[in-house]
């Protein structure tokens, strides 16, 4: 089981942050990122190869409003892993 954190930034402030464990083997990444935008109730990003690359190589991604096909109010969204304590 993982965790993965996304949080939305207005001006360089986080507004909303949501958490979800998922088992790797049982979803993908896609799944991962759709269940925390619904738990933010924003709109699901489209996912390119440099999101997936970045999230592998830092443990991290960042979408962009330009990463959205729908408007978003926000500046960007960032999905990061939460390792185990």
């Amino acid at each position: 089981m993982i965790n993965i954190w996304g949080k939305v930034f207005i001006d360089e402030k986080i507004t909303k942050h949501h958490v979800v464990s998922v088992q790797p083997s049982e979803c993908t990444f896609f799944d991962m990122i759709k269940q925390l935008c619904e738990g933010l109730d924003i709109p699901t990003p489209v996912l390119l190869n440099k999101h997936i690359l970045d999230f592998n190589k830092f443990s991290m991604t960042l979408f962009k409003p330009t990463d959205f096909i729908e408007h978003v109010t926000f500046d960007k969204f960032i999905v990061e892993y939460l390792p185990e304590e």
